[in-house]
């Protein structure tokens, strides 16, 4: 890839390159740093869902070809769980039908390498513009006020751990986490143990019913954990701040 002084522009962005090639993704995330954009490289889709949970982003740029989950797959969970995403597909495959399925799990672009560093900048500038669309049908999770809402308005405030929790749900592979991976993820300083964990979530359910009216959205999974039932979108209200 030949690399050029990208112009300054005064759209924010924080970017993260999903990548296993180490040159290519070392060169992607030099290539894109430029005044008022944060940009992160990561290898595979466990790496990006750390990287997100340490701050959001705005834009993905991935590759289809990806060790462990692929890069169809983590796209389709990430639309799912955050339909404001940018998601942009930068990938070798060629054919016809693998564009297709690009687009049918969630790219906003779908590329084929070798892509030109022109085209690549043109591509990111106006897909930013884009971003920010306003998510109006369906449960949304407020990660920066803790808040579960729905598009009547109806809220329900949530602890950092109750957030934390439907937001590690709604973003993991079929929106299910067996128990010791949820603890994993949620952390032990968040207080969550494998004894108290029935608990946190009965008491969740419990608010979920009475604020919003809502059925039981995390069933327990017998022999391996919870699983949310219904999709929830991921949201970082203005001033956000990584949970």
């Amino acid at each position: 890839m030949i690399l050029s002084v990208p112009p300054a522009t005064d759209l924010a962005l924080d970017i993260v390159v999903v990548e296993d090639h180490d040159l290519v993704r070392e060169e992607l995330v030099i290539f894109l740093q430029r005044p008022g954009w944060s940009v992160r490289g990561v290898d595979c889709g466990d790496a990006l869902d750390d990287a997100l949970r340490q701050h959001p982003a705005d834009l993905i740029v991935i590759d289809l070809n990806l060790p462990g989950e692929d890069g169809l797959s983590i796209s389709r969970r990430l639309r799912a769980a955050m339909p404001d995403l940018g998601i942009l597909m930068l990938t070798a495959r060629v054919l016809s039908s693998d564009k297709t399925a690009g687009y049918q799990s969630g790219a906003d672009v779908y590329l084929t390498k070798p892509a030109s560093v022109a085209e690549l900048e043109a591509v990111i500038l106006s897909l930013s513009r884009r971003l920010r669309r306003v998510v109006a049908d369906g449960p949304r999770l407020d990660v920066t006020a803790c808040r579960l809402l729905l598009p009547d308005r109806r809220a329900a405030d949530l602890t950092l751990l109750e957030c934390r929790l439907l937001y590690e749900l709604a973003l993991a592979v079929e929106r299910q986490l067996d128990t010791s991976m949820l603890l994993h993820r949620l952390g032990s300083h968040q207080g969550a143990t494998s004894r108290n964990l029935p608990v946190i979530v009965s008491r969740l359910r419990h608010k979920i019913r009475e604020k919003l009216q809502l059925p039981d959205i995390i069933k327990a999974v017998r022999g391996h954990g919870y699983r949310l039932t219904l999709q929830l979108a991921l949201y970082e209200s203005p001033g956000r701040e990584a949970q």
